[in-house]
């Protein structure tokens, strides 16, 4: 009976370590550098100034694979405004300060400095990454982030087609930020266009 237990434990060893193995050989480092800069755009028309990620509007969509490591290394040229980006829906498991979220739970990136973000996606899916300091996912801040899973999906598709949608004032983030922190509270109405990104 011990023979045979320990056997079957042998068995149970052997086949963790092989698993942990196949999901080491397959993770990958996914390595990205942004610089985040004011830039003049008109993307209806009506010239307005933006914050880009390296001259994107919206900014870069980042690939992996669940498992992978994301290391995006945030250059912030904005001479007046302090940077923090959040990754929506990627839970941070073991890296929280990598959430984004400015004097919570992290510090904001100051004007010229380098930070650079690195953290696990745990689980496939879309998820949304945006400026997460004052009005900045308004003024064009943001992207995407895809994971694919591992292996074979559990369903089929005929096709995959991603879609960011943002709404566009013309009036400049900072003067909705006056309004909106003023008393009495000054609406900022409307947005004037509704923008549809195919990435």
């Amino acid at each position: 009976m011990a023979g045979r237990v320990s056997v079957v434990y042998l068995f149970s060893v052997l086949f963790f370590m092989l698993t942990l193995l196949s999901f080491d050989t397959e993770a990958k480092v996914h390595f990205h550098k942004w610089k985040v800069i004011y830039q003049t755009w008109a993307p209806d028309c009506v010239e307005v100034n933006i914050i880009s990620i390296n001259g994107q509007y919206p900014g870069p969509t980042i690939r992996a694979t669940e498992g992978d490591t994301i290391a995006v290394e945030i250059e912030n040229l904005m001479p007046t405004e302090n940077v923090v980006i959040h990754w929506h829906g990627i839970r941070q498991i073991g890296t929280p300060w990598s959430d984004g979220t400015a004097s919570i739970s992290q510090c904001a990136i100051y004007s010229g400095e380098t930070y650079v973000y690195k953290f696990v996606v745990d689980r496939p899916g879309t998820y949304f990454c945006h400026g997460h300091y004052g009005l900045q996912r308004s003024a064009g801040f943001h992207g995407s982030l895809i994971a694919d899973a591992v292996g074979k999906e559990p369903f089929t598709y005929d096709g995959e087609l991603s879609i960011i949608l943002n709404d566009w004032w013309h009036e400049s983030t900072s003067e909705q930020a006056v309004g909106l922190s003023s008393n009495p509270f000054v609406w900022v109405g409307e947005p004037q266009v509704y923008h549809v990104h195919f990435i």
